[in-house]
């Protein structure tokens, strides 16, 4: 008891001394400092593992069963169906022009005249010796009735009428070849000679290309051959800016497949009403087959894409109750087969009516809980 009793007025002595009270007092005030940081920081490390962030706005639609035609995509050319360099079988000078360069014309409209006054004389001539051998003919022809004239005297007259009717129609012709005329309808192009120029025979005039319709010719490659028949659809685009698709049809399939490109020449007819499509012209083409697939589609715009691969993210109900919905979503990897305008194709990955997220995925990750929104542009 002495023991303790003294140990107990020896520490009575140590902590009523100043340096003792001093050194009691700032451990107490280290203690409530650490007490206070210590605390608070707990309650943010519970706070932190507790926190849930609000709902991220999102757009959605569901994913949609549909059936695709299958088609090949191709480039073509435009060409004539008609297409030709006009020009004069016989020699001459030009003595009227009756076009324009660019000039749309039709079947039998006269496009130049050569020289022709020789053969305008010359077949007035010949018209009357046709006038007169008429009537010697006739003449003759009724004495050989009365019995006066003999059968030879009439087979002459006869004769020399058929002589004057081929003059005449000789000097006709050769008239006609100096009328040069569009064979078809069609456009002209830029006119290649002036006037009273001389142009020898087969000198070129201009061109004349038909323009509605058009061919499209195609090079298809060989392991598609099956896959066509005449009446075929396809889709032309053509770059007149504004990307105008016109629907056309396979008209002819070429009888051999080319042995250095293994491709099959294909044409195909396109309306031109506008004549706004030229000969010689690019096209991209789709050829659209008898075959169809099943396949999921949904907007372009719910695809991400990354290095890993391509996602979307789906949206998944996870409420415990009828009454709280809880709606997270999740990144699931897909397959895109194609893409057709805003639609893409997924063959792997999700399920008609899954549900997937269109916009606001930048925002998302793995379990993000979710609002769905679709009137709010995101």
């Amino acid at each position: 008891m002495l023991f303790f009793s003294s140990i107990k007025n020896s520490f009575k002595k140590l902590t009523n001394t100043p340096m003792s009270k001093m050194l009691t007092y700032v451990t107490l005030f280290f203690a409530l400092v650490f007490s206070v940081y210590g605390g608070k920081k707990l309650i943010m490390m519970w706070y932190m593992s507790h926190y849930q962030p609000p709902p991220v706005t999102i757009s959605a639609t569901k994913a949609k069963g549909n059936v695709w035609q299958t088609y090949i995509t191709t480039i073509g050319t435009l060409t004539a169906i008609h297409g030709v360099d006009l020009s004069a079988n016989v020699a001459g000078i030009v003595k009227e022009i009756r076009f324009n360069s660019g000039q749309i014309v039709k079947k039998g409209d006269v496009i130049i005249l050569l020289d022709m006054d020789i053969e305008q004389a010359t077949l007035k001539s010949s018209q009357a010796k046709l006038e007169l051998a008429k009537i010697d003919y006739a003449r003759e022809k009724k004495l050989f009735d009365r019995h006066v004239a003999s059968q030879a005297t009439l087979d002459t007259r006869f004769a020399e009428l058929l002589e004057a009717q081929g003059n005449v129609e000789s000097i006709q012709a050769q008239i006609q070849q100096k009328t040069i005329t569009a064979p078809f309808d069609g456009r002209l192009g830029i006119r290649q000679m002036d006037l009273g120029q001389y142009l020898p025979p087969g000198a070129p005039i201009v061109t004349l290309q038909s323009m509605n319709p058009l061919y499209v010719l195609l090079n298809i490659p060989e392991k598609y051959l099956s896959h066509l028949y005449i009446n075929q659809v396809i889709d032309v685009v053509v770059d007149i800016g504004n990307d105008k698709i016109v629907k056309g049809k396979i008209t002819a399939i070429n009888s051999k497949v080319d042995h250095a490109t293994r491709n099959v020449l294909v044409q195909a007819m396109i309306p031109n009403d506008k004549y706004e499509l030229y000969p010689g012209m690019f096209a991209s083409t789709k050829v659209w087959f008898r075959d169809k697939k099943n396949t999921v589609v949904v907007p372009q715009t719910a695809i991400s894409y990354s290095l890993s691969g391509d996602y979307v993210f789906v949206v998944k109900d996870e409420s415990k109750s009828k009454k709280q919905h809880e709606l997270h979503v999740y990144r699931q990897y897909v397959t895109v087969a194609e893409q057709r305008g805003t639609q893409a194709s997924i063959t792997s990955g999700i399920q008609p009516d899954d549900l997937v997220v269109i916009s606001g995925q930048l925002k998302l990750q793995n379990g993000t809980s979710v609002i769905i929104d679709n009137s709010v542009e995101l």
